[in-house]
């Protein structure tokens, strides 16, 4: 019974491979190629599932017949540990594991095409329903498997300012609480005292001050619209994946970071701790208003972060000697250096004239912390009738800086330093 259920399933896994090979083609299926690909996906998981049912009535025959034996007298102890529990490489003889997808392509086609697929046990989440989740009809999700969900979150220094230099902490649900100097209202160390003292005399008590940050992760979503044909296409879809939905997560939170525009996270610009330079003059930046922003900067790996509206000012500007101040090698490409600190530009940058267009930041002082890892969730029913399927992907993640003031020394200083309007 169980090597004929094998032997149906082994059929029906060729049949279906022999499929996906086309679908991953030119070409790709017909209308009654799709039909069959869909039911070889009922019928492999409804054998499947006769499978695990049969294997778990022979084991649990062959444990009854052990312990008979063993009550009268027969028992082998060296059958103890052997297992009739059905194993998946009798069916797939390659050294792939069936219990685990080869692609992330595969992966979104089983969450898409296939949600009850065994593979996806124990990876569905509940997740937050937002207004786009209810009106795509999107409910819940499965977490990416680790083998491909470190590709989908690491984010490269090229692709993002932020999250390459800020302070990252692990994933996790739960609010994050992360002590820290209370630097407001007190001198640079947070209310420590220092007193020269004579031999004999009493030394005086110090009370340092210390607050808490809570960081509490908060869910952010793409989605795309995709059509029947090229969800059967694993290698397309998988691209989709990589680049739109990645690509479009790592944007919304460079601009979360930036900005705090419509996010939970805090972002630097109009932080508490971020200080503001006000212009000099009515133009868009001059030597002097760097000079100043500089002069307010404390860090140890800074970087400028500006709008590409303001690269060609910088490029033109002007010291008070007429030498050119920034020259970066456009030969090789180098974003060049502007007081021995690299010249960053970002699309998510306030306009030119904008309070937050020029920044000057050691974003080691600004704080993420990552909540769930990546998860995909689909709905065929948002566009039915016009063959269309809506995949989301979302993660959870929260970001404020360390601090929540400008230090206090006699000449107010920061991590984070802004140009202003006057």
């Amino acid at each position: 019974m169980i090597e004929k259920l094998r032997d149906e399933l082994r059929q029906l896994v060729e049949e279906l491979e022999q499929l996906q090979e086309k679908a991953n083609g030119d070409e790709g299926l017909t209308e009654e190629e799709e039909k069959r690909f869909d039911e070889l996906l009922t019928s492999s998981e409804e054998t499947r599932e006769k499978i695990d049912q049969a294997e778990q009535r022979q084991k649990r025959a062959q444990q009854i017949q052990d312990y008979a034996g063993a009550s009268q007298g027969n028992f082998d102890p060296r059958s103890a540990n052997h297992s009739t529990e059905y194993s998946p490489q009798q069916v797939h003889t390659g050294a792939q594991d069936p219990m685990k997808f080869r692609s992330l392509g595969e992966f979104v086609q089983a969450v898409t095409l296939n949600p009850s697929d065994k593979r996806l046990r124990d990876r569905d989440i509940d997740v937050r329903q937002s207004a786009q989740d209810m009106a795509n009809d999107i409910q819940g999700g499965f977490l990416v498997p680790d083998e491909f969900s470190d590709q989908l979150l690491t984010v490269q220094p090229d692709e993002a300012i932020v999250r390459p230099r800020a302070t990252v902490f692990g994933g996790g649900e739960a609010d994050f609480k992360i002590p820290a100097l209370q630097y407001h209202g007190e001198n640079m160390y947070a209310g420590a005292q220092v007193t020269w003292i004579s031999e004999g005399e009493e030394k005086p008590q110090t009370d340092i001050k210390f607050r808490q940050i809570t960081l509490q992760p908060y869910e952010v979503a793409a989605h795309v619209e995709v059509t029947d044909k090229l969800m059967r296409n694993s290698a397309m879809i998988e691209q989709v994946v990589r680049n739109q939905l990645r690509g479009a997560l790592i944007d919304a939170e460079e601009n979360a970071f930036l900005t705090g525009s419509g996010s939970r996270p805090t972002g630097i610009i109009d932080a508490n701790c971020t200080f503001g330079v006000t212009r000099n003059s009515n133009s868009a930046v001059d030597y002097d208003d760097l000079a100043s922003m500089y002069a307010r900067f404390r860090g140890r790996r800074g970087v400028w972060i500006v709008s590409r509206e303001v690269l060609p000012e910088l490029m033109t500007l002007e010291d008070g000697a007429n030498q050119y101040v920034w020259q970066p090698n456009a030969r090789d490409g180098s974003p060049g250096n502007l007081f021995g600190l690299p010249v960053l530009y970002s699309d998510h940058s306030p306009a030119m004239n904008q309070t937050g267009s020029v920044l000057l930041c050691d974003l080691s002082y600004y704080l993420i912390k990552d909540g769930v890892g990546v998860a995909i969730a689909a709905s065929p029913h948002f566009k039915f009738t016009n063959n269309i399927t809506v995949i989301k992907a979302f993660k959870t993640v929260d970001g404020k800086p360390w601090l929540d003031n400008v230090l206090p020394t006699s000449y107010e200083t920061a991590p984070f330093v802004q140009l202003e309007n006057q």
